[in-house]
């Protein structure tokens, strides 16, 4: 009985490990370019919010490096910020693999994907809020 109760115990165990899945970031190298228009923390903190989401939603893929690059934000915050109605908007670059899995079944099987964008805006001083990734 005793012996039946601990392999119950252990397929629980493992059935939880297995539904909680998401996707990993404990390997993620973040490049951070330190412009003008947002400190480090401020940098730091938008790439919280998007490490937080992939590690929800990304099952089966591991987020390699996360990059802010100011120059490409600028040539692109306008028509971000505009689209969302929203005052600013900040974009950043990730890398990230995926696993035989294919993640959710939308992304390739064991490739890599590179320059994947992630879409933040905020109004006035209120929290960012991401509202697209991908590419294009």
């Amino acid at each position: 009985m005793k012996k039946i109760k601990v392999l119950l115990s252990l397929l629980l165990c493992a059935a939880l490990l297995t539904a909680c899945g998401g996707g990993d970031v404990s390997r993620v190298e973040r490049c951070l370019d330190r412009g003008k228009l947002y400190s480090e923390q401020q940098i730091n903190d938008v790439m919280d919010i998007v490490e937080k989401f992939f590690r929800a939603e990304f099952d089966g893929c591991c987020l390699l490096r996360l990059e802010y690059n100011e120059e490409k934000t600028l040539a692109e915050a306008e028509g971000w910020a505009q689209q969302y109605g929203a005052d600013e908007a900040i974009v950043l670059y990730s890398d990230f693999e995926v696993d035989s899995s294919g993640g959710d079944g939308s992304l390739n099987p064991d490739s890599t994907y590179r320059n994947w964008k992630w879409i933040l805006v905020r109004s006035g001083n209120g929290a960012w809020e991401l509202k697209t990734w991908g590419y294009g």
